[in-house]
């Protein structure tokens, strides 16, 4: 037989095995899939069983965020200080609870992120068809952070505003900051924020399926009750108070009853208070 021809052979042999490969790991991926959706389709029946309705159009997909530890930096809060106040002096000497004081206001730090602006003269206030949240995510660009909307309360000439602090789009559930305005001005901003620089390490994240059912056991064990889960969302919550702070992946699950968080890693579940 001509090499030629033995070459054609082998390279069709070659070509037939790899199509071959390639069915193989189409089938395994399509049994996987199908197995996922059974499994999730599985765990809102045992909502539903147990009384509680899966308000969702479907399932999330597994969450998949690294367990982060960042270094705490405060360096920046006098800066932060003087660009919400104006010119200020420190009246705090404690590295501990640093407080900075001008003609406009009182600016007070925490070790563990907390913090407290006072605005004794109206130095920032909505120009005609500015919104106070147009303006409030400038305030929190002065604090070095990134925010989202969480909740708005109005009532006469007052409107509070609460953000949750975003770390590279993925909420901070512990860092949540208040802006409160009187007639267009801002008056207050209270709350905990974090800036630092992260390291990232890689864990073993429980799947949906799963975290649904460590939540069902711990709202059953516990006697809570609720008849519907509304909203679930993937983020972290923080632990540790000091320079060190680690980012914890849970899952955020919003009832008709409360608000609860179970951790990606352990499965622990916790209420928000």
């Amino acid at each position: 037989m001509e090499w030629s021809k033995i070459k054609t052979i082998i390279l069709l042999l070659l070509v037939g095995v790899n199509g071959c490969l390639l069915l193989l790991v189409g089938l395994r991926v399509g049994r996987g899939a199908l197995y996922e959706d059974e499994t999730r389709q599985a765990a809102i029946q045992v909502l539903e069983q147990s009384g509680i309705a899966f308000g969702l159009e479907q399932v999330p997909r597994d969450m998949d965020l690294p367990t982060l530890s960042v270094i705490r930096d405060r360096g920046g809060e006098e800066e932060i200080s003087r660009l919400l106040l104006g010119s200020v002096t420190q009246t705090g000497e404690s590295e501990v609870r640093p407080s900075y004081s001008g003609a406009n206001g009182r600016a007070e730090f925490s070790m563990n992120g907390a913090f407290t602006v006072t605005f004794t003269q109206p130095r920032w206030q909505c120009q005609a068809g500015q919104s106070p949240d147009e303006l409030s995510l400038s305030c929190l660009e002065q604090l070095g952070v990134q925010g989202a909307l969480e909740r708005s309360d109005a009532q006469g000439g007052t409107t509070v505003l609460t953000y949750v602090q975003t770390w590279e789009g993925i909420p901070l559930f512990s860092c949540r900051i208040t802006l409160t305005w009187e007639e267009g001005s801002l008056t207050g901003i209270e709350g905990v924020r974090l800036a630092g620089t992260a390291d990232g390490g890689t864990q073993s994240l429980l799947s949906t399926p799963t975290v649904l059912m460590r939540f069902l056991a711990s709202v059953s064990e516990g006697g809570s009750v609720c008849s519907r889960i509304e909203a679930m969302e993937p983020g972290y919550l923080t632990s540790g108070s000091g320079r060190s702070v680690q980012l914890n992946p849970v899952w955020r699950i919003v009832t008709d009853t409360g608000t609860y968080y179970v951790d990606g890693v352990t499965g622990a579940v916790t209420a928000e208070n």
